[in-house]
């Protein structure tokens, strides 16, 4: 959706999950989507943020409003999705980009129906927790398709694997733990919060991506 992205997800049987929003007002987009596979806004039974950051979660409330879904996120960050905590901190350069965001963007705080912990199942998505972005990030997973990893990796314009923005990440040697992590599960896709999808041969990739010191090619 431009800067970041969202995933509209079949689940097991009728019902739709989608997997972070966006910046605020993207929930008409999101619903077209929807829209275009012949489903309805009331199909969407779970909306599952990868984090709280304003760029994934700026069109949850409008969403659930519009949709009636239940609104899941990892339990360490709850609190920052209601407004009990910051929604983000960092430090360095990231105070100020968080600056530029506030300006641009107001995010509306709510409480979330579901805290997700390691293990939490939504129908055959597995709820996998990989902290460093924020304390609270979580992965999504679907066992050997595919794995939906929020902030925690990006893809560059080639479509090549890259870390989370250290500026903007609580803890780097979290960050690459949870990459670590998750590089010994199986999946052909591999969808970021930004950037290109990998769609085929995607966990080849990323223990390719961590065997190189997280360099890349």
């Amino acid at each position: 959706m431009g800067f970041s992205n969202a995933y509209v997800i079949e689940l097991e049987g009728t019902n739709l999950a989608v997997i972070d929003t966006g910046t605020p007002g993207k929930e008409k987009k999101i619903l077209e989507c929807v829209g275009s596979l012949g489903r309805k806004p009331e199909d969407v039974s779970y909306i599952i943020l990868t984090h709280p950051d304003g760029d994934h979660s700026g069109s949850a409330a409008a969403l659930r409003r519009l949709t009636g879904a239940k609104l899941a996120i990892g339990k360490l960050d709850a609190p920052r999705l209601s407004g009990e905590k910051k929604l983000k901190e960092t430090s360095g350069f990231g105070v100020v980009m968080l600056g530029i965001f506030g300006a641009l963007m107001k995010v509306e705080r709510v409480k979330p129906d579901i805290e997700l912990n390691e293990g939490s199942a939504i129908g055959q998505l597995t709820v996998i927790d990989t902290p460093g972005h924020t304390d609270g990030s979580i992965s999504v997973y679907e066992q050997g398709v595919a794995i939906f990893v929020g902030d925690l990796l990006r893809t560059d314009d080639a479509g090549r694997l890259k870390l989370a923005s250290a500026s903007m990440s609580r803890d780097m040697g979290q960050v690459k733990h949870s990459v670590e992590k998750i590089s010994k599960l199986e999946f052909q896709k591999l969808m970021p919060g930004h950037g290109r999808p990998i769609e085929e041969q995607a966990s080849k990739a990323l223990k390719d991506f961590v065997a190189s010191g997280f360099r890349g090619k």
